[in-house]
């Protein structure tokens, strides 16, 4: 016992021995709760985390999250002392700031915009804010109908993330944007109608590049087209729940867009997209609700990607390309494919989709225990590398792969992602190796 006293009593005269301003720079590193706990440590440490604002500020990410304030009980939460706890202690805490360079801020339903407004504006002060993740339930209140309207004007944010965590009514108002330097946007769970984005902050963010959008439901009665035009995205994220009785056209007028990942409800036939020449790398888990599949046509947004270089399709867009019999167009640019299928029909689109890539270099596969015994027959390619993820080493696998080997005659690396212990890989290695041709003998087998 007295050994560990010593021991303890000796760390504790190490920290002491730094200098405040060391100390101060520590505490710059810790999450905000935890900084601010190290006050009740003493007297001395009682006066360092107001000195970390003063010289490191800047450099310190605020964090500010009610849950972490609060007891796990069920019910404290909902407190009105716990919560004016929180108020108090994020006001307390934005007062001792002289810099602020990021923000985040997830508050509780019971606050107001207008109290939001107040904490925002007195960064705003500070004048230097660059990143600002708000994470704020709107809908739950009379006082909370509106948007918080000093996060849409702030020159010098470079990063935005908007998140509510429920959703809450229709909002018809909308306050002005303006974000001269805003690159990144990130909206999450967001409730409006699809004209707020389109036409409302698009248009005040002049040179963003990108742009992530989850869950945007839309009011039934909107019948406004879908349209994201942008002269600088080079980005776009986005999660599109389709969910009106008539399907919305959308239109992306996107000239510069190198980057798109598209999950949610297929598009519909009419829509347009600008961005087919521009497109390097694409990613599509897309599909048709059937309660819509009369209004939406994957055709159309497998058109889009017959530019792209790196494609990946994820198992249920697979899965709808099979049963709706989707014609696929020349992929003369694909180097890259990810392919995933979890149903024996979906592996039949592989064979249609490599005999459209005469360039593909990297095939990476993901569910090829769900292929048939039967396997699936392809013609001879040049692809190089071939990936295997979530491999088992079943029969009907083992098979697909000599399959593979015998028909890329360039292949010369084949890596395998398998949970399978080490004595099962060695019989696997076995059975690759002899199902391997002749011109194959210098592959390189790799378990990942």
């Amino acid at each position: 016992m007295d050994a560990k006293k010593v021991k303890s009593g000796s760390r504790d005269a190490i920290i002491n021995s730094f200098s405040d301003e060391i100390l101060a720079k520590i505490l710059s590193f810790l999450p905000t709760k935890r900084a601010a706990s190290t006050s009740l440590i003493s007297r001395r440490w009682r006066y360092l985390f107001p000195l970390m604002f003063q010289l490191f500020a800047s450099q310190h990410h605020l964090h500010f999250d009610y849950s972490d304030l609060v007891y796990p009980e069920e019910g404290k939460s909902e407190r009105e002392d716990v919560q004016e706890s929180f108020r108090d202690f994020v006001y307390k805490t934005l007062s001792r700031c002289n810099s602020v360079k990021k923000l985040s801020l997830k508050c509780p339903r019971s606050s107001a915009t207008t109290e939001t407004d107040q904490w925002l504006r007195r960064v705003l002060e500070r004048g230097d804010v660059m990143d600002l993740d708000l994470r704020f339930p709107v809908g739950f209140t009379r006082s909370q109908v509106i948007w918080p309207t000093s996060v849409f004007t702030i020159k010098t944010l470079v990063k935005l993330t908007y998140i509510e965590i429920e959703r809450g009514p229709h909002r018809t108002g909308f306050p002005k944007v303006f974000l001269p330097v805003l690159k990144s946007l990130f909206l999450h769970a967001v409730w409006y109608a699809c004209d707020t984005l389109c036409y409302s902050m698009l248009p005040g963010c002049p040179i963003l590049e990108e742009l992530f959008v989850n869950y945007c439901s839309t009011p039934v009665y909107d019948r406004t087209i879908y349209s994201i035009s942008h002269k600088t995205l080079k980005r776009l994220t986005l999660n599109y729940n389709n969910n009106i009785e008539h399907c919305r056209i959308m239109r992306f007028n996107t000239p510069s867009l190198i980057y798109l990942d598209f999950s949610g409800s297929a598009p519909t036939p009419c829509s347009t997209a600008k961005f087919v020449d521009s497109l390097v790398e694409a990613k599509l888990d897309v599909e048709l609700k059937r309660q819509y599949e009369a209004y939406m046509n994957l055709c159309t947004i497998m058109s889009w990607m017959r530019n792209v270089k790196t494609l990946s399709l994820a198992s249920a867009s697979v899965k709808d390309m099979y049963s709706r019999c989707v014609a696929l167009p020349f992929f003369s640019n694909l180097v890259k494919l990810h392919f995933e299928s979890n149903t024996q029909q979906g592996w039949e689109v592989l064979r249609r989709m490599l005999n459209k890539s005469p360039k593909l270099e990297t095939l990476i596969l993901k569910g090829l225990r769900c292929v048939s015994s039967e396997g699936v027959c392809i013609d001879r390619n040049e692809a190089k590398v071939l990936e295997l993820y979530g491999f088992r080493g079943s029969g009907r696998e083992v098979r697909q792969v000599k399959c593979f080997l015998r028909e890329m005659q360039c292949l010369q690396v084949l890596k395998v992602e398998t949970h399978a212990d080490d004595y099962k890989k060695l019989l696997l290695m076995n059975y690759l190796i002899l199902g391997l041709p002749k011109r194959s003998s210098k592959l390189k087998i790799l378990f990942l």
